[in-house]
């Protein structure tokens, strides 16, 4: 500000550039349109629940060139232990409505089993906006999400989170795995030896770089 102040006040100041040095300056120094003035690397990690949570973290995708749908979810306690798993695929065509239904699957099965103090982690903002949200009757997906506040609001608490794919790796691993799969749906009581390494990663906070 203070040199276009002296500009505009002060008659006798010298700007630093003439026209063909700011011409050069700016061609050299000025951003391009697809670079960000500042885009800092973040670390991120699964995080734990507090103690007696349980936490599930779902993830889906809808493979459009196929027509089919990969999901895939688990359960963990406050030390990352492995506690349940699942993956498989649906004839589901959007991303969208790929999420809300593994959230309500994710639901379904921490309920079956027994835990009443539970916390759904999924990628998907959208799905979790309209899941807190009032109640849409003419959203095209309105049964589905119509599901998912009925079991809420059993006698247990459930309530929902966001996370990066960086912070849920072992579901995205689960939902490559799922698309791929020509079982509809397999349960693991055990965690999968291809992904203990990330399981044991999480579980000692290694933190992964998101540029």
């Amino acid at each position: 500000m203070a040199i276009w102040d002296a500009l505009i006040f002060n008659k006798d100041a010298t700007f630093i550039f003439n026209c063909p040095d700011f011409s050069f300056w700016f061609k050299h120094h000025a951003l391009t349109p697809n670079e960000d003035l500042y885009k800092p690397s973040r670390h991120l990690t699964w995080s734990p629940p507090l103690d007696s949570i349980i936490k599930v973290n779902v993830d889906g995708s809808s493979l459009s060139n196929t027509g089919r749908s990969g999901f895939g979810g688990l359960m963990r306690n406050n030390n990352g232990e492995w506690l349940l798993g699942f993956f498989g695929f649906s004839f589901i065509t959007t991303c969208l409505a790929a999420e809300l239904y593994l959230i309500l699957h994710g639901l379904h099965m921490a309920y079956d089993v027994g835990h009443k103090d539970i916390i759904i982690e999924s990628y998907s903002m959208e799905a979790l906006n309209l899941i807190m949200s009032e109640a849409q009757p003419l959203h095209p997906y309105a049964p589905l999400i119509s599901q998912i506040s009925q079991l809420r609001c059993q006698d247990w608490v459930a309530s929902f989170q966001n996370t990066l794919r960086q912070g849920n790796e072992c579901a995205d691993w689960l939902v490559k795995h799922g698309a791929s799969s020509e079982d509809v749906l397999q349960v693991w009581t055990v965690c999968p030896s291809q992904l203990h390494h990330i399981l044991l990663s999480n579980a000692n906070g290694v933190a992964r770089l998101r540029l």
